[in-house]
């Protein structure tokens, strides 16, 4: 079943768009939760090292998950070679997050 260009960029358009409410809807809940947006950022702050933790484990799965689709098509070179192309645009998305963060 092949998926037209344009419902691809739909439904692409509305992942990021869901993924921007939802950090918005976090921010919303801590500054409310804490009384101001700066006890917000301190509360963030000192738990800078566990998210760093948290990263690492994130980006660890979604590299095993990447590998476990390479080692299921190998026997299919043009689904391997579209596996490996978004693993090469994930990896350059991740290292443009990772240096904005810088």
């Amino acid at each position: 079943m092949k998926r037209s260009p344009l419902f691809t960029l739909l439904s692409s358009l509305g992942i990021a768009a869901v993924m921007i409410l939802t950090a918005a809807l976090v921010a919303w809940i801590g500054r409310t939760a804490l009384g101001s947006f700066e006890a917000w950022q301190q509360a963030f702050e000192s738990a800078r090292s566990y998210l760093r933790w948290w990263r690492a484990l994130l980006y660890g799965a979604l590299f095993a998950l990447w590998w476990d689709l390479l080692r299921r098509y190998r026997h299919r070179p043009q689904d391997r070679l579209r596996v490996k192309h978004i693993g090469t645009l994930g990896l350059v998305l991740l290292t443009v997050v990772e240096f904005t963060r810088l």
